[in-house]
C-alpha cells in the first residue's frame, strides 16, 4: 500500500500544474463567428508557458517577451467591421485561481499558427485597471470572415507570476455621438 503513496502524490501535484488547452497556438480555443461574450465562461493562464511563433513573437506593445500566454481566435462578422476585444479578470470557482493581474493583449491574422507566418496588428497593455484591458479594432486591419487570433499574458515588474482567472469578449464597439 505504502508503495503506491509516492506515486499517488506524484500525478496528484502534476495535475496543480496542468497546462491549460490553450497553452499554444496550436490548441487554441475557438470563440466562433464575432460577437463573442459569454459571462459563464472563465479561462485561465495559470500553468501556461512561453510560446514562440518566430517573427512577432513580443509584441510591441508588451513590456517583455509574454511567458504564460494562451491562445484564442474569432472570425470576423461580414456585418460587424468594428470590434472591442476585452479581457477581464475575474476568478476562475472552477479550479480555485484568483482574477489575473496586469494583463497583456495581442491581436494576429495570418496562416493558423504556422512559424513565422502570423503579422501581429495591435496590442495593449494594462495601464489603469490591473485587472482588465481592451483594444478597439477597426478597419482597415478587418476583413470579413478571416481569422483573427487573441493572445493573452500577464507580466510583473518583480517576475512574480499575475496569472489568473479572466473572461474574453469580443463585441461591437458602441456607436460614436
Amino acid at each position: 500500500m505504502y508503495k503506491f503513496l509516492p506515486l499517488f502524490f506524484l500525478l496528484y501535484s502534476s495535475t496543480l500544474f496542468a497546462q491549460p488547452v490553450n497553452d499554444d497556438c496550436n490548441g487554441i480555443i475557438d470563440l466562433g463567428v464575432a460577437p463573442f461574450c459569454q459571462n459563464t465562461t472563465v479561462y485561465n493562464n495559470v500553468g501556461a508557458t512561453q510560446s514562440d511563433i518566430g517573427n512577432d513573437n513580443i509584441p510591441f506593445c508588451f513590456f517583455n517577451q509574454p511567458s504564460r500566454d494562451v491562445w484564442f481566435s474569432f472570425v470576423s462578422s461580414d456585418t460587424i467591421l468594428e470590434y472591442t476585444i476585452a479581457v477581464v479578470g475575474c476568478p476562475d470557482l472552477v479550479n480555485g485561481f484568483q482574477p489575473i493581474v496586469n494583463p497583456e493583449i495581442a491581436i494576429y491574422r495570418g496562416d493558423a499558427c504556422a512559424f513565422d507566418q502570423m503579422a501581429l496588428l495591435d496590442c495593449a497593455t494594462t495601464s489603469g485597471d490591473p485587472g482588465s484591458i481592451e483594444i478597439e479594432f477597426n478597419p482597415p486591419a478587418l476583413t470579413p470572415g478571416i481569422t483573427y487570433y487573441v493572445r493573452v499574458s500577464d507580466w510583473s515588474p518583480t517576475a512574480v507570476p499575475n496569472s489568473g482567472g479572466f473572461k474574453v469578449c469580443v463585441t461591437p464597439q458602441a456607436p460614436t455621438v
